[in-house]
């Protein structure tokens, strides 16, 4: 069986044809930058997603496909909304727009923070859907008035293809306007806030088949696991319990549970209790190549060039949180970076090596933060972390991972999302029996690289200077 695998990132959009026989082939068929498109107002310059663009990139790979089933995973929080007649009311916005800055705090002032996270179970973030509906709202934006469906960015593409409003539970549960414990749309929560409710769609678990494609016969659309964390974690190729790293733009970093873990020190910790493939993936979203991403902007080289460079630069120069509030929008990075170090007393770092390694040192000490977090707060320890994604190409930040956490770190598969993705079409159509049958498939189709730790008396003694960075933001900055 062939399975169409849509994997559309926050940088790059991927589609694949994965077949499923022995063992799993994979294909990429077509890439294409994503990113934000910046259009005038007649305030500001807004940030939106072509979404269109990356609806005719899927249908004109589709028409050519010779695939039984095709399913769409994207980034999650963000959305689009469709008037009475199903049309897309304005472009997406993009996470990144600086329409959600300091709206956080104000949906603390009508419904406390315990509250959301009571009856949500995802972390704060100023991105989330949450609050971008509630900027909506006090902005008095038209087009909510218009609106008569609420949609995240893979569950439009759903509705494009198949003609189903649905929402897909997955993708639903990073907006933080769904009860994770409840396994509903948080109707109390949005209610208090002023935002519509009927707006909300019915939300299907994933694996469910919608119906037939609309513009490709005999082709099956199914609602895969839409968010593509919850995708690349089906990939994830566990023996047993651990902790996986999803490496791109973003790291996300956690575990698998059963059930949702809503303690007062897991909000403390800013931990999500985000929808998975019959699990509950425990987490946190933390900055990934995004720094390495925006720096590239400005040097414009290949990635193996930047690694080289890196390798080859002195260690432990200086030190800064990839979770800084400064590093969020997009910008001169260059800059943004030399501010940062400037702020914080250390010494100014230039050239392309030097940097980058920076970039990469500083990543691995943020992996290790967030594991400690996740074993004190689930209260086991792992010996090993498995990293997912496009990150596993670059050896020396696994390496350093391996390093900064002490713990064997095993990298792959790379394209862990599509893979996932593809494999919960292959469940859904009776082509695999279930998550354990698929996670084997998974091991016995691609060859995994293991890094041991390194030098960890040096890590050990650099991670506890990093953490002064880490600990005490505010202070710093």
């Amino acid at each position: 069986m062939k399975a169409l695998a849509v994997d559309i990132g926050a940088t790059n959009g991927k589609i694949y044809e994965v077949e499923l026989r022995d063992e799993l082939t994979v294909k990429e068929l077509r890439r294409f930058r994503t990113g934000g498109t910046l259009l005038p107002g007649k305030d500001r310059e807004h940030f939106f997603w072509d979404l269109p663009r990356f609806y005719e990139e899927i249908k004109n790979v589709l028409e050519f496909s010779r695939v039984q089933s095709i399913g769409v995973d994207t980034w999650g929080v963000d959305f689009g909304l469709l008037d009475e007649r199903g049309r897309l009311v304005s472009l997406p916005y993009h996470y990144r727009d600086i329409r959600t800055k300091g709206i956080m705090n104000k949906v603390f002032e009508v419904v406390s923070k315990e509250e959301i996270y009571r009856e949500t179970g995802i972390q704060f973030m100023e991105i989330n859907t949450l609050y971008q509906l509630y900027s909506m709202i006090l902005s008095k934006d038209p087009q909510l008035e218009v609106a008569r469906h609420f949609l995240m960015i893979p569950d439009i593409l759903n509705f494009w293809l198949s003609g189903e409003i649905v929402s897909e539970y997955t993708i639903a549960t990073t907006s933080q306007c769904y009860s994770v414990p409840k396994k509903k749309w948080a109707f109390n929560l949005l209610g208090k806030l002023s935002i519509p409710l009927e707006i909300f769609p019915h939300v299907v678990s994933p694996g469910t088949v919608l119906g037939k494609c609309r513009m490709k016969k005999g082709v099956n659309v199914v609602a895969t696991t839409c968010h593509d964390t919850a995708s690349a974690v089906v990939a994830v190729p566990f023996e047993k319990e651990g902790i996986y790293i999803s490496s791109g733009t973003w790291f996300v970093i956690g575990t698998e549970l059963e059930d949702p873990l809503l303690t007062e020190n897991v909000m403390k910790n800013n931990f999500t209790n985000e929808g998975g493939y019959k699990k509950i993936r425990f987490l946190k979203n933390t900055t990934g190549l995004w720094l390495l991403e925006e720096c590239n902007k400005l040097w414009k080289k290949d990635y193996e060039t930047i690694i080289r460079a890196a390798e080859n630069a002195p260690k432990f120069q200086a030190f800064l949180d990839p979770d800084s509030q400064m590093f969020l929008y997009p910008g001169n990075m260059l800059r943004k970076m030399e501010t940062y170090l400037r702020k914080t007393d250390q010494r100014i770092i230039e050239g392309i090596g030097e940097i980058s390694r920076l970039i990469f040192e500083s990543l691995a000490f943020n992996c290790r933060w967030i594991v400690e977090q996740v074993e004190e707060l689930v209260g086991k320890e792992y010996d090993r972390i498995h990293v997912v994604g496009g990150a596993v190409r670059n050896e020396l930040l696994m390496s350093f991972i391996a390093s900064a956490t002490g713990k064997i770190v095993i990298a792959g598969p790379i394209d862990a999302t599509p893979i996932g993705n593809a494999l919960v079409q292959f469940i859904a159509t009776g082509k695999i029996e279930d998550l354990d049958e698929a996670r084997e498939i998974v091991r016995r189709s691609f060859k995994l690289k293991t890094f041991e730790p390194r030098d960890t008396e040096e890590w050990d003694e650099k991670y506890e200077k990093w953490r002064k960075y880490k600990s005490n933001p505010e202070e710093v900055l």
